[in-house]
């Protein structure tokens, strides 16, 4: 049993990062294609209207959207934005 789970933590350790980073290059090949926008001009436009500080970001490829996440005193904020025009399709807020 001790050694399902730490095989479980290892194989999480590796595969996370790997996700997180496909993601990234998804974002960066199709940003430079000019399919999505830039993640600084989709900031640019969002977070004047969100408030708080800016966190992370996390890319889905397959919805071609973005989550935003902020820190506004104790809270954090998601909020979802379409990839391709910057618009806001959703909040957690």
């Amino acid at each position: 049993m001790v050694r399902s789970l730490i095989l479980a933590v290892v194989l999480a350790a590796i595969i996370v990062p790997a996700t997180a980073q496909h993601e990234q290059d998804d974002a960066y090949r199709l940003a430079k294609e000019g399919q999505i926008m830039q993640l600084g001009d989709i900031l640019a436009q969002v977070s004047p209207r969100v408030g708080g500080k800016f966190i992370g970001s996390e890319f889905d490829p397959g919805r071609v959207m973005y989550r935003l996440r902020y820190m506004d005193g104790n809270a954090v904020k998601n909020v979802d934005v379409d990839a391709r025009t910057g618009r806001i399709l959703g909040r957690n807020f």
